[in-house]
């Protein structure tokens, strides 16, 4: 496996990570700031 193709690896696994992380930060902030949501508001 060369150099690039390890850069490349990294990144995606950082880019994964990081979207997941920043997701979960801005629904805990979010939460924080106005309340939980009401049942039935979010889908999931």
């Amino acid at each position: 496996m060369d150099d690039d193709t390890k850069r490349r690896l990294v990144y995606g696994i950082l880019s994964l990570v990081l979207s997941a992380l920043a997701t979960r930060l801005a629904l805990f902030l979010t939460n924080k700031l106005l309340g939980e949501p009401d049942e039935g508001t979010l889908v999931g």
